[in-house]
């Protein structure tokens, strides 16, 4: 099938790459509260998103995808030198399919992404402040390039480079049930040598999310938050070759989250991006959470 010079770039740039543009660990409302030393989680996550359109510097090229993405999370909260902290594995997993740029068809990918290795220290503990706790806290994750990965496929699971993400957390109680959540995060990102067109180098510069939430504890069991995102940064070269792309992304969340009893609690999370630099744009997706507490 034939296609254009500018699609054929897009391929390039694509190949090799997940195809959403992985960015930070992205959170949920009350993610930095400091549970107990000696508690256990098990967190499961899944993720559908449609995107529609892929843009290069705000220009949108006719482009679509689709996504289910599922994260098993487990965390033991405990204390290492002195701080409260939560060693903790990430394992990511799904399938991306029906991607499609111009009228072009590219692969379906289905595995597992890379695994993730992290834990939270808290450097203010402070859970009788408020109705959410004040807290201040920070969290070094490390991508580890062990995911689905084929240097002849365009979509891809796993990101063949390894990363690193520092991700800082305050939590601050506003006025009764109102509290406000800011997050931070700094990615540095290894080199792929396997992109483009499977022998060429992609190498990226660091980027950054700003990410907060607007919190309401409406009581004991239920709380339902305003969030936005903000993705910058991150210019990317292609063998030495910037590839011209502005990584700035936002996006407005919408989140409801249930205790179902007193180890399980439920979230729900409606987003949509608001601005697309560059990458595909995701109308809207849903995530869902299970947090459970043994």
């Amino acid at each position: 099938m034939r296609f254009s010079n500018k699609n054929s770039l897009l391929l390039i740039m694509l190949s090799g790459m997940f195809v959403q543009y992985s960015h930070a660990i992205d959170v949920n409302v009350g993610d930095y509260t400091a549970l107990p030393k000696g508690t256990n989680a098990g967190v499961f996550y899944y993720q559908h998103s449609q995107m529609e359109g892929y843009y290069q510097n705000g220009e949108k090229t006719r482009a679509e995808s689709k996504s289910d993405i599922a994260i098993a999370r487990l965390i033991h909260y405990t204390d290492i030198a002195g701080l409260r902290a939560t060693p903790q594995i990430i394992l990511p997993f799904g399938t991306i399919r029906h991607t499609q740029i111009g009228d072009t068809d590219l692969n379906n990918a289905s595995g597992f992404a890379d695994p993730v290795i992290a834990s939270a220290f808290w450097l203010i503990n402070q859970p009788e402040q408020g109705s959410s706790g004040r807290y201040l806290a920070f969290t070094p994750f490390i991508y580890l390039p062990l995911g689905q990965y084929d240097r002849n496929d365009a979509v891809n699971l796993g990101e063949n480079r390894f990363k690193y993400d520092l991700q800082l957390a305050w939590v601050q109680p506003l006025y009764g049930k109102l509290a406000f959540e800011l997050y931070q995060d700094v990615i540095w990102y290894g080199d792929n040598d396997e992109a483009g067109k499977g022998d060429q180098t992609l190498s990226q510069a660091t980027s950054y999310q700003t990410q907060f939430n607007l919190r309401y504890d409406l009581n004991s069991k239920q709380r339902i938050a305003l969030g936005y995102a903000a993705n910058y940064g991150g210019e990317q070269q292609l063998d030495g070759i910037k590839l011209d792309q502005n990584m700035e992304k936002q996006q407005a969340r919408l989140e409801f989250q249930q205790m179902l009893n007193a180890k399980t609690q439920l979230s729900a999370q409606l987003l949509s991006d608001t601005r697309t630099e560059s990458g595909f744009r995701k109308d809207y997706g849903l995530n869902f959470r299970v947090f459970y507490i043994f």
